[in-house]
Parts: C-alpha cells; structure tokens; sequence
C-alpha cells in the first residue's frame, strides 16, 4: 500500500477527488437513485439529458484515476461502492466533488500499466456507462467522448512534462489501441474521438464529436467546442 503525499492529494482535488473522510457524503444505490438525483440537480427535462448532465461530473472522477497511473503510477484499489459525492445543495452550478472512502493505493509496475488502465475504463468507465446507456438509451459514445473531453485536457499538460513524457505516451497509444478495450467497446472510442490527429492538435481547438445535450437545460446554450455549435 501506498500513502498519497500532500501534493498527489492536492492533484486529486484538482479533479474535484477527495480522500479526506465527510459524514455528509452521498452514496448512489442504483442507477435509478442516480437518475433521480441528476434530475433533481439539473431540473432536466428527460432522464437522458439528466444523465448526460451528470457524466459532465463524473468525467472529472475517471479523468483522476487515469491521472494517477499515468503520472504516479498508482492505481486506486477502491470501486464504484466506495465512491461518495459531496454535493453543496446551494451550488447551482451543481460541482459535486467526489470521495474516495477507501484510500487503498497500488504501485502499477511498468509492465502492467496498460492492465491498470483497462480497469479503470472497465471499473469506473463501462460498469457507470452500461447501466446508465441501457435505462436512458442515450448512446454510450455520447458518455465515452465526455470522459475523453477531460482525459484529453489532462493528457496534453503531462505531455508537457519532460521527465515521463516518455511513458504517457506509451499510455495514450495503448488508450487508443482496441485491444484494451476488450469486453469493453469493440473498437476504441478514444481513438474514434481523436480523428487521427495528436493530442497537441486535438486541443487547438477542441471540439467534440457528439454532443452532450447542454444546451438543453434551462438558461444554458451550446458549449464552446459542440459538434453543433453553428447549427
């Protein structure tokens, strides 16, 4: 086991990821209770919008534990059960920070990264997607490309860091290879989302490929980078 340095638990709350302990923190059941909730927070017309809404959240929670491996090479040993929200009820931009309530890490050896990667995009990506696709019939490219929306980002600022650009390479590459996907997706949507550019290109600028129906809450309009922007 591995104890997080101040710093790693800075980096995390970056990604709105906690592991300091709130008695407050709630706990999704079922994808009905999480429907509930997201409709409740958004004031969203239909569930899909709702959930669509909520993987904009979520994001962030992926996004850290494909940042731990590939900058620390630590892996969370936790599961989607001991995941809490921390959820201001006055916060109407609704940015719930999420709580790691097991604060159990693992070293990732360098032979095993891409296994610690496929776990993520199996633990935290295919079994909070899957459910949420089958009761919603939003398309689950939709949900994928809001993941890859926040591991693109996080992926251009390692790169940038001399010391393992080597490695987070590596990682982005087997990201974007289908084998990894394996019982996942039958072709890897990452790959699908960068459009053969690189990362660097990706980003200047970025625009998505689906869209995540933001423009269809209240008050809101079309993000900056939608597929739909001038439509």
């Amino acid at each position: 086991m591995v104890k997080l340095t101040p710093t790693m638990e800075k980096e995390l709350q970056g990604f709105r990821v906690s592991i300091r302990g709130n008695e407050d923190s709630k706990t999704i059941r079922n994808v009905e209770e999480l429907i509930s909730y997201a409709q409740a927070r958004t004031g969203a017309e239909t569930s899909k919008i709702a959930m669509s809404m909520w993987f904009r959240r979520y994001a962030f929670f992926v996004t850290a534990q494909l940042y731990m491996v590939s900058k620390h090479r630590l892996a969370w040993e936790g599961t989607l059960g001991d995941m809490g929200v921390l959820d201001d009820p006055e916060d109407e931009h609704w940015l719930p920070d999420f709580l790691l309530k097991t604060n159990r890490w693992g070293i990732v050896p360098e032979k095993e990264s891409s296994a610690a990667l496929q776990t993520i995009l199996s633990r935290f990506g295919a079994d909070a997607i899957a459910p949420v696709s089958k009761t919603t019939k939003i398309s689950k490219h939709v949900l994928w490309e809001t993941i890859w929306s926040y591991a693109v980002w996080m992926y251009s600022e390692l790169l940038k860091l001399p010391d393992i650009k080597a490695r987070v390479e590596t990682d982005i590459n087997c990201l974007l290879e289908d084998e990894i996907w394996l019982n996942i997706e039958r072709r890897s949507p990452f790959k699908r989302f960068l459009g053969g550019k690189t990362i660097p290109e990706s980003m200047n600028p970025y625009k998505r490929m689906t869209c995540c129906l933001y423009y269809r809450i209240d008050g809101q309009e079309k993000c900056a980078y939608c597929p739909n922007k001038n439509s």
